[in-house]
């Protein structure tokens, strides 16, 4: 039997430590900084797939009742999918002031439904008298569907619309 090559241990491998990322980091200009940066939260080529993901995940995090919280949770989501960050930022602007109101309307209204199976009689007079907390369970369900479900189509309206485009950019 004839003896094998040794085979390289990958965990002897080591990848550079933070504090030697950050001495190469701080040997960049601020210009290749900011290049570099963008980069990382363009994360690579958009493809209609992985604008229709971005997009979906924007969706989803800008539906949810967690306003100042968006660009954050944006960020955290996208980064390590390597999404693209901006067009999910984008889309996550989707409950910018004009529209916020009437996506609260259709998480309250659509989780009560869920819930109870009838819609929820809701004005200002209701509020007055039982206060905002017995609406809480009717939006937590509200989201829990709302979200994923407009995450679906607006993904999947991007992917159509990206494929589209790249055909007719092809001919």
């Amino acid at each position: 039997m004839k003896p094998t090559a040794p085979v390289s241990d990958p965990d002897s491998v080591t990848a550079p430590s933070l504090r030697e990322r950050i001495r190469e980091w701080r040997k960049l200009g601020l210009r290749q900084q900011l290049r570099v940066a963008w980069s990382r939260l363009r994360g690579g080529e958009l493809t209609p797939m992985r604008a229709a993901v971005s997009v979906g995940v924007g969706l989803f995090i800008g539906v949810t009742p967690l306003y100042g919280l968006h660009l954050l949770l944006v960020i955290a989501v996208c980064l390590p999918l390597r999404l693209d960050v901006p067009v999910a930022y984008l889309a996550a602007n989707i409950s910018m002031p004009l529209i916020s109101p009437f996506l609260g309307l259709a998480e309250v209204e659509l989780g009560s439904w869920v819930r109870t199976g009838a819609w929820r009689e809701l004005s200002v007079e209701v509020i007055k008298r039982e206060g905002l907390r017995p609406f809480l369970g009717d939006v937590l369900v509200g989201v829990a569907v709302f979200a994923p479900s407009i995450a679906l189509v607006g993904g999947a309206l991007t992917y159509v619309t990206g494929r589209l485009g790249r055909r007719l950019r092809s001919k």
